[in-house]
């Protein structure tokens, strides 16, 4: 059960993304074999947020959320007190982002994979989980 971060699920939504035809051949194929994918609730934000960002419209960013949502394709785990506890530590001693802690906090927690676009969680994470691209 892969940790999903949010720049892949991004470049999935976002066919203009240069990334969107491997993201979503690797979706697809995790699909087809039924494997469950997993992420912290905090997905689901990162996600809208992108989206309206990146494209301007909020009608897109609250579509391209209930989609995600609705659609029971990934498990979503709540950013409890601890794993927030959990990812300013990690955050604190690897000097990534919050949100990419988060991911990385999940993962190393579930003892799972992190698939990512994001250059700091590949490098940054190594020796915590295993970190990869789509593949």
């Amino acid at each position: 059960m892969p940790v999903i971060d949010a720049s892949v699920y991004v470049s999935i939504a976002n066919k203009a993304d240069r990334h969107h035809d491997h993201c979503i051949a690797w979706f697809d194929s995790c699909l087809g074999r039924a494997d469950r994918l997993t992420a912290p609730s905090l997905l689901l934000v990162e996600v809208a947020a992108a989206i309206r960002r990146l494209t301007g419209s909020s009608k897109l960013a609250l579509r391209v959320f209930s989609e995600l949502h609705e659609a029971e394709l990934i498990e979503f785990f709540p950013l409890t007190a601890a794993r927030s506890e959990a990812a300013a530590k990690l955050a604190a001693a690897i000097g990534v982002r919050g949100a990419d802690a988060v991911y990385l906090g999940l993962a190393a927690e579930l003892d799972e994979a992190l698939v990512t676009l994001d250059r700091q969680q590949l490098e940054r994470g190594k020796g915590l989980v295993d970190v990869t691209k789509p593949a």
